[in-house]
């Protein structure tokens, strides 16, 4: 390989390009609905979870997210989905989005809504959260009960 060719190290780093990570948490009650939650910041309906802060790794984000967004301090489970979205008009650059396994509470569990970010919570029934959660995330939702073993229809 041609030495001289080469881009000095901190200029291929900065040649290199960036992606959003975030993390989610799948948690559903023991009816088998899913946990969704609407930002009071964009239009549309999410899993609990966030931005990936530095310094931490996905499965901590995970929890610390659901642990912010609804009050619940949960240990997650296992990686159910990695997803990759390209650029759109609402993000200038790829993301990535990891979704773990939270479990299963049981019906009627309470929710501590964090009211700095989000304005409702609900727990949907399968079919109702691929139509809350919009395209990309109804994906990661069907592809995340599949990897939990749980392909509820309704």
């Amino acid at each position: 390989m041609d030495q001289d060719r080469l881009l000095p190290r901190d200029a291929w780093l900065a040649s290199l390009p960036r992606s959003f990570t975030a993390a989610a948490a799948l948690l559903t009650d023991e009816a088998g609905r899913v946990l969704v939650v609407k930002p009071n910041y964009r239009p549309g309906w999410q899993f609990a979870g966030g931005v990936i802060d530095l310094g931490e790794d996905a499965a901590q984000c995970a929890r610390r997210e659901l642990l912010e967004e609804t009050g619940l301090d949960r240990e997650v489970g296992p990686l159910l989905v990695v997803a990759w979205t390209h650029p759109s008009e609402q993000l200038p650059h790829p993301s990535v989005h990891f979704v773990f396994d939270a479990g299963s509470v049981p019906v009627g569990t309470e929710i501590a809504l964090q009211a700095a970010e989000l304005e409702e919570y609900r727990w949907a029934p399968v079919a109702e959260a691929y139509e809350l959660l919009g395209p990309a995330r109804e994906s990661r939702l069907r592809a995340a009960l599949a990897a939990r073993g749980t392909e509820w229809s309704g």
